[in-house]
């Protein structure tokens, strides 16, 4: 019987562990945190799944909460500054979205694989510790970026975009709200003011009050919704939130109005990076990475718990083979790049600014959901946004064949612009 040391038990830990047992691999997982110590830290990332991650984890038994509100759509706001909806886009998910409390998810993942026989360990791991389990294991993975591996794998310049953040991140918990007055929020809302700030409302369950609500906000940095920095609790993070959204999306106001926030909340900021996919240690031995110890990605695409779903699922279904070297498991890397590649781009081409394509695919998308969820579908599977989405020519040859033409296009816009205007004529004064 092989065996591998997975050491971190977040997102792929926990699915490379329960992936590889189920494969009769021997398994020692180690977690710098117990079962019952990963229910009594701050909140983590929201780590909404979609489709084929949900799947996914349903077949390995790691869906635990059917009682979980799952999306089936996605509706998008695009505002213009001054607050004002420019238009919509609504339309379904080919699969459903769940996210679920990562305390829950780890607490309970760590306790499940013990009971399914993998070996959990539980205590900090150092990188004289990684030597000694790379000695006593076939293969040893490294699924955390913990301080203690800082530099372990090195940064790669070749597939690395950025060298600071891109965007300034403020994450809470609600629950409380009306969703009887507030029907789309049943499902994920975005609200968007392109260059300035990007908000999530995304349908959550919290370890605490179950059916919640979790909003992820992305500022631009420096710009005029960048105002959480200086935010040190839940209920002041609110406060702040409650002042961007009238200000920005006044129609979203009344949803937070009886809201109150979960004990989960967090603000920082990510730095993109690609690494070395494998690390040698002093001994000379050698240890994988996987998930965000080796790629990490701005959560605006919503792809870091995704693609260490696919990225456990890919090497699980691969290590078999895998012959003791460093360069199997670089080639696998490569082979897996060349799909996986396609999340970092997806992500990257979120932060920069719409192109000119991209508003017409949007706007035929207000007109045609099938447009819409075929948008929507590169949350699941970032590759089948290319070429299309992120290439002029091949956005207009596939809006002709949903018969939209440049003329519609010109048309939807003058839709658009005269609504804008007649908002901002029949506005109603400020009182004196």
């Amino acid at each position: 019987m092989r065996s591998i040391a997975v050491v971190g038990a977040g997102q792929a830990g926990i699915v490379l562990s329960a992936a590889l047992v189920r494969a009769g691999w021997r398994v020692t997982l180690c977690s710098d945190l117990s079962a019952e110590e990963y229910l009594e830290t701050p909140g983590r990332p929201t780590a909404c799944l979609f489709g084929d991650q949900v799947a996914y984890e349903a077949e390995l038994g790691l869906d635990f909460w059917p009682e979980a509100p799952r999306a089936h759509r996605i509706r998008l706001d695009l505002h213009e500054r001054t607050g004002p909806r420019l238009f919509s886009v609504d339309a379904p998910l080919r699969g459903p979205a769940l996210a679920v409390d990562q305390r829950l998810k780890f607490s309970r993942g760590l306790g499940e694989l013990a009971r399914r026989g993998v070996a959990v360990v539980t205590g900090a791991v150092t990188t004289g510790d990684l030597d000694s389990l790379t000695a006593s294991h076939d293969l040893v993975v490294v699924t955390v970026g913990h301080k203690a591996f800082t530099g372990l794998f090195a940064r790669d310049d070749d597939r690395s975009t950025h060298t600071s953040a891109q965007r300034q991140l403020f994450m809470i918990n609600v629950h409380g709200y009306d969703l009887d007055a507030f029907p789309e929020h049943r499902d994920i809302v975005f609200t968007f003011v392109p260059g300035v700030v990007e908000v999530f409302w995304v349908p959550f369950w919290d370890k605490d009050v179950g059916e919640s609500r979790s909003i992820v906000v992305e500022a631009v940095p420096g710009g005029p919704a960048d105002r959480f920095r200086d935010v040190t609790s839940a209920s002041d993070g609110l406060a702040v939130l409650r002042s961007l959204v009238g200000e920005f999306f006044p129609a979203r106001s009344g949803f937070l109005t009886r809201a109150a926030p979960t004990s989960a909340w967090l603000k920082g900021a990510v730095v993109p990076v690609v690494r070395d996919p494998v690390a040698v240690l002093p001994s000379g031995r050698h240890v994988l990475g996987l998930g965000d110890a080796v790629v990490l990605n701005d959560p605006l695409a919503g792809q870091g718990a995704n693609n260490a779903t696919r990225m456990a699922r890919f090497f699980a279904a691969r290590l078999d083979s895998y012959d003791g070297t460093a360069d199997w498991l670089r080639a696998r890397f490569d082979e897996w790049w060349e799909t996986g590649r396609y999340a970092n781009a997806f992500s990257d081409g979120m932060l920069a600014p719409l192109t000119s394509y991209q508003r017409a695919v949007l706007l035929a998308a207000s007109h045609d959901p099938v447009i819409g969820e075929r948008v929507w579908e590169g949350f699941n599977d970032p590759a089948s946004l290319f070429p299309w989405f992120f290439d002029g020519p091949a956005a207009w040859s596939y809006l002709a064949t949903r018969g939209v033409r440049r003329w519609d296009v010109l048309r939807y816009q003058a839709e658009v612009a005269r609504k804008v205007l007649a908002r901002r004529v029949f506005r109603r004064p400020a009182p004196a």
